[in-house]
């Protein structure tokens, strides 16, 4: 099961740059995460800021730190054009030397998209023509394109995986063929995101990326696992001696990957230190009777 962090922490929004890349990489996170956020609801329950992700990622990908993984979790679909958006994956797979992951979405936040003039209706539409586009745009140099324009690619460029985040089986099945995973919210160790009664058969077995929110108990280290809601997102509580078993639990659920969000790691970095010794702890073998864990292709 491979890993990474997500960025920004809530903790501190607006201080996730240079410092804080540089702590984790020494820390051993072995790949970085950017979310798309353009506004915050007024909900008293979204506290989720964020930058662009594609200037956050073009920040850590500058740094030269030796991250495996660059990825978004997720581009919302709605917000950008898709040739738009394809020109950014081009230059973020070019700055990173290939190392791109590339989850995308149609964005949760029903008072954001509103304001976007996004309905579900519309959601559904741009995620499809978005998945389309990029696919066309990046795996086959436009060939949809007229022949008026072109679109350019370096050529040491490869087309980054695609990971959707949705549940709506109508996209699920249509999109199917273009995409290396899913991108599924994160859920208790007893209820992994595995595929549900409503899963089309076509992305079934496709590999699954974890966002996992994670509340450490640096000072009840015996701290039984719990779930709590926070509206939109759901946070697992754990004490810092159960971290690692933890891990061990979601890594025997089949998950390809997890990206880890400390929503309430404070300036100590107490929870992101015992976070890095337990992540470096999955080296391991997963115990016996773990399922195997799935390799993106």
């Amino acid at each position: 099961m491979r890993t990474g962090l997500l960025l920004p922490l809530y903790d501190a929004p607006w201080q996730h740059g240079l410092g804080r890349l540089h702590e984790v990489a020494e820390l051993g996170f072995t790949g970085v995460w950017t979310r798309d956020v353009t506004l915050t609801e007024n909900d008293g329950a979204d506290r989720a800021v964020a930058g662009d992700p594609v200037a956050d990622l073009a920040h850590a990908m500058g740094t030269g730190l030796p991250f495996e993984e660059f990825g978004t979790a997720i581009l919302c679909a709605g917000y950008r054009h898709p040739l738009s958006m394809a020109r950014s994956v081009v230059m973020l797979q070019q700055l990173s030397g290939n190392r791109l992951v590339l989850g995308i979405g149609a964005g949760s936040r029903s008072n954001v998209n509103a304001l976007y003039g996004l309905d579900a209706e519309a959601r559904r539409r741009n995620l499809l023509d978005t998945v389309r586009t990029l696919d066309d745009m990046l795996r086959h140099g436009g060939r949809l394109l007229p022949d008026t324009v072109r679109f350019e690619k370096p050529p040491t460029f490869q087309a980054p995986p695609i990971l959707l985040a949705s549940g709506d089986p109508v996209v699920l099945s249509a999109l199917a063929p273009y995409l290396e995973g899913l991108m599924v919210p994160g859920a208790g160790p007893d209820r992994p995101a595995g595929p549900g009664p409503d899963t089309p058969p076509a992305v079934a077995d496709l590999p699954r990326t974890m966002q996992l929110s994670l509340a450490i108990s640096t000072a009840d280290r015996n701290r039984p696992i719990g779930v709590r809601s926070l509206g939109r997102v759901s946070v697992v509580e754990v004490g810092a001696r159960l971290v690692e078993p933890l891990l061990e639990r979601y890594a025997a659920h089949r998950l390809d990957r997890v990206v880890f969000h400390l929503p309430f790691d404070d300036s100590t970095g107490r929870q992101l230190a015992c976070l890095a010794a337990c992540v470096r702890g999955l080296a391991r073998p997963v115990p016996v009777g773990a399922g195997a864990v799935r390799q993106a292709p």
